[in-house]
């Protein structure tokens, strides 16, 4: 949770400074008006460096607790670690971008704290900066051939991002209502094994790392249950349901071509 320290009109600073909670401050450089700047704590070179600009306070705050890891972006670093690992699974902070004179077209990479020194010749912006001035989708971060995760007792998971507090008690949920059910909603005990442990296990917040068999579980309860109920029947946000189904599908596409090719 985010503790801002030393907080009055026009400056805030973010954790106590001398300490290890320190992640720098925001001040407003204009005496009407406002325009902020975000100066962050670089831990490694024992200074407080600028970071970004903004055009409110709320906007600053979010920069700096994006890039201290306190606030998730919604979106996930794009290195490629390993054929193992696959793309790294790390929550991404900032955005190295370029214009190409070649194409006349923008290249970008979202990344990490870890990684972000790829391409340090690249121009670097905070996620929440670079998404206000050019746009970005949450759809236009897809990793070609899915996004495999780090694995989980010698198996392969993939990545399933979260970003509304609504879904993972939507999925949980419907898992439950499937265990209910007379009528078996699963061809294999495995997949209901699968499905008791997440309805215990699935945190509320992400990004979750699924093996094939939980997110075929999870996919299986989720088409079963939109296709009885065609309208939204839970509580929570319609849209943000349709988006974590449609992950979990997508994930699960992949998942099973994976294991196709590891098979042939």
């Amino acid at each position: 949770m985010s503790n801002w320290t030393d907080t009055r009109d026009g400056f805030a600073r973010l954790g106590a400074e001398y300490t290890p909670d320190y992640s720098g401050y925001v001040i407003n450089v204009r005496d009407e008006g406002e325009d902020w700047y975000v100066y962050a704590w670089d831990e490694r070179n024992g200074v407080t460096a600028y970071l970004a600009r903004a055009a409110t306070e709320n906007a600053a705050r979010e920069i700096l607790e994006i890039h201290a890891g306190l606030r998730h972006s919604g979106f996930l670093c794009e290195v490629f670690v390993s054929d193992e690992v696959g793309h790294c699974p790390e929550g991404a902070t900032g955005v190295r971008w370029t214009d190409s004179k070649r194409t006349s077209g923008r290249v970008r990479v979202l990344l990490c704290p870890h990684h972000g020194g790829v391409f340090d010749d690249w121009a670097w912006s905070p996620i929440s900066q670079y998404r206000a001035e050019w746009g970005i989708a949450l759809e236009e971060s897809g990793i070609p051939g899915g996004r495999r995760g780090p694995l989980r007792d010698g198996e392969s998971t993939w990545v399933v991002e979260v970003d509304h507090t609504c879904q993972a008690p939507y999925v949980r949920n419907t898992l439950r209502r499937a265990l209910a059910k007379t009528a078996p909603t699963w061809s294999s005990s495995d997949y209901v094994s699968a499905a008791r442990a997440l309805v215990k296990s699935l945190p509320d917040e992400g990004p979750w790392y699924l093996t094939r068999v939980e997110l075929h579980t999870i996919r299986i309860a989720l088409e079963r249950r939109r296709a009885r109920y065609v309208q939204c029947t839970a509580p929570g946000n319609c849209d943000a349901h349709t988006v974590i189904t449609e992950r979990i599908t997508e994930a699960s596409e992949h998942a099973i071509r994976r294991r196709q090719q590891d098979l042939s």
